[in-house]
């Protein structure tokens, strides 16, 4: 099975709605790994002989279910184009949301998928779609220490996820960088808890629901950070290295060329 060609149509799609973003509030600095909390619940288990063929999808984004579909396939699942042919379906949806400091006082939520493909389709734009999406440190133990138990890879590391911050400004209806020395603090003076007056909450959720005929798993993943360097790409990242951990292999061979 291709998976370019299931997703392709998808990826065309997306690309023919995105709009040009404004330059907006910049990203922050990279935060070290204890900068963020994050709380999962659950497990799923995927076996190659009960949900396999599989139907995958990261909602909201064309890219991103594109390379779960790889990832899959890699481990020796066969992937289909629709629900009605699968044997089991993994879907993947997720949230991320940003309150506080001057920039987002009045706080703003968007679908993760969709805020991903804005970003990988801007940044094929600016032609930056290459370049490492995240620092590699806040992956944990994840992506390695599991080895061949986990059924799925972090598919999104080769993309470029930086522009997260322009797009979820763009959602909130910044249409600029604030000058604050000109129009000053749009929240006034701070009165109390001045040391975390410009500090942002940043929060990303992600959902991961297995469908296996009348059975139905799923994993659940909050990860926050609380910083004045606004990086809801960081925060993304480790929500999903925490929830693809939580999905494990029953019977798929460790290398499925052999």
């Amino acid at each position: 099975m291709n998976v370019t060609r299931i997703f392709g149509s998808r990826l065309l799609i997306a690309g023919a709605l995105l709009v040009q973003l404004p330059a907006s509030v910049a990203a922050g600095d990279a935060l070290p790994p204890e900068a963020f909390t994050s709380k999962s619940t659950g497990e799923i288990e995927l076996s190659l002989a009960q949900n396999s063929p599989i139907y995958v999808e990261f909602e909201r984004s064309p890219t991103l279910s594109a390379r779960l579909a790889e990832a899959l396939t890699a481990k020796g699942f066969v992937l289909v184009p629709e629900r009605s042919t699968a044997a089991a379906t993994l879907v993947i949806r997720g949230e991320v949301a940003l309150l506080g400091g001057p920039d987002f006082a009045k706080g703003v939520k968007a679908s993760m998928g969709e805020v991903a493909e804005k970003s990988v389709q801007l940044a094929k734009r600016n032609d930056d779609a290459n370049r490492a999406d995240v620092v590699q440190g806040t992956l944990g133990v994840a992506s390695n220490a599991a080895g061949f138990n986990v059924a799925v890879t972090p598919f999104w590391r080769a993309l470029y996820l930086g522009n997260m911050v322009s797009v979820l400004a763009e959602s909130s209806g910044i249409k600029g960088a604030f000058n604050r020395a000109v129009t000053g603090d749009p929240r006034g003076i701070c009165l109390s808890r001045c040391a975390d007056w410009n500090k942002v909450n940043q929060t990303a959720y992600v959902w991961i629901t297995l469908q296996a005929g009348d059975t139905k798993r799923e994993v659940r993943v909050l990860t926050k950070a609380f910083s004045e360097s606004i990086v809801p790409e960081q925060v993304v990242d480790r929500a999903l290295a925490d929830a693809i951990a939580a999905i494990k292999l029953a019977d798929v061979r460790a290398d499925p060329s052999k």
